[in-house]
């Protein structure tokens, strides 16, 4: 199945940050809105929203995304899906990224950036469902910097009920 970038409801975002877990990235600052979109997995029966990142260098819990270089024509990191910060989200507070509302030059990086985790998809989901894994031992989350996934399934399910 292709992957697709999604948005995620910035009140849902901030519930499960302040309730679950503090290292999911902020979304709002003083002057702007961050941009934030990702792939969606599922993984444990959830569905786990992966943030694309500008974050460009290898570390063991994400994916880099490459593009050619313009230049050498070899394949250079662009951007990545940060798995250590990836977490639960009920589809109802997902929306598919309206690349259209995007200027030109943003919608050919979002497509050269989906196109890339296509072509990657089972190494994408393998490597997901190994970081999730990690995130599971206490000793290898705070050795990775990683979610704690369980809290956050757990307010995943809190959040969905009190809606």
């Amino acid at each position: 199945m292709k992957l697709k970038f999604y948005e995620v409801d910035g009140k849902y975002i901030q519930y499960i940050k302040e309730n679950g877990d503090s290292k999911i990235p902020n979304i709002d600052y003083e002057k702007h809105k961050k941009f934030f979109c990702g792939i969606v997995l599922t993984i444990n029966n959830f569905n786990y929203f992966a943030p694309v990142s500008s974050y460009n260098k290898k570390v063991n819990t994400n994916f880099l995304i490459k593009d050619k270089d313009i230049i050498t024509k070899q394949l250079k990191p662009i951007a990545s899906l940060r798995f250590s910060f990836m977490f639960p989200c009920p589809i109802e507070y997902l929306s598919e990224k309206d690349f259209s509302k995007e200027d030109k030059k943003y919608q050919i990086l979002l497509r050269k950036e989906l196109h890339y985790c296509n072509i990657n998809r089972e190494k994408i989901r393998k490597m997901a469902n190994q970081v999730y894994n990690l995130g599971l031992n206490e000793k290898s989350r705070k050795k990775f910097n990683i979610c704690n996934f369980k809290l956050l399934e757990e307010k995943c399910l809190e959040y969905t009920e009190l809606k």
